[in-house]
């Protein structure tokens, strides 16, 4: 993904997910995410966080991070972020909506 943020400037990140679709919904989601400031700095979280179909094909998803160190500035940053999203498997692009703190 790619976006802007207070702590990174123009970032982008990179997310490894497992889906557990052999529940019924909300399905559980978890994995591991790369969050890179625009100095190439960066900052790793461990997560996980539920998918809810809502109808015509769209999940809402909720997922929490904890940041589990970096390097650069972000080397022993700790913290939390929320992330919130309306997805469409259908459609590659979508936006998520991140807050929380990180201590660094």
């Amino acid at each position: 993904g790619i976006g802007e943020s207070s702590h990174l400037g123009e970032g982008t990140f990179v997310a490894i997910a497992t889906l557990n679709l052999t529940t019924p919904p909300p399905f559980n989601l978890f994995g591991t995410a790369t969050f890179y400031a625009a100095n190439g700095d960066t900052f790793f979280t461990e997560f996980t966080g539920t998918s809810t179909p809502v109808g015509n094909g769209v999940l809402s998803v909720v997922i929490n991070h904890t940041i589990k160190g970096g390097a650069g500035r972000f080397e022993n940053a700790t913290g939390n972020i929320v992330g919130v999203a309306m997805a469409n498997p259908a459609v590659p692009t979508g936006t998520t909506t991140y807050e929380g703190t990180i201590s660094y």
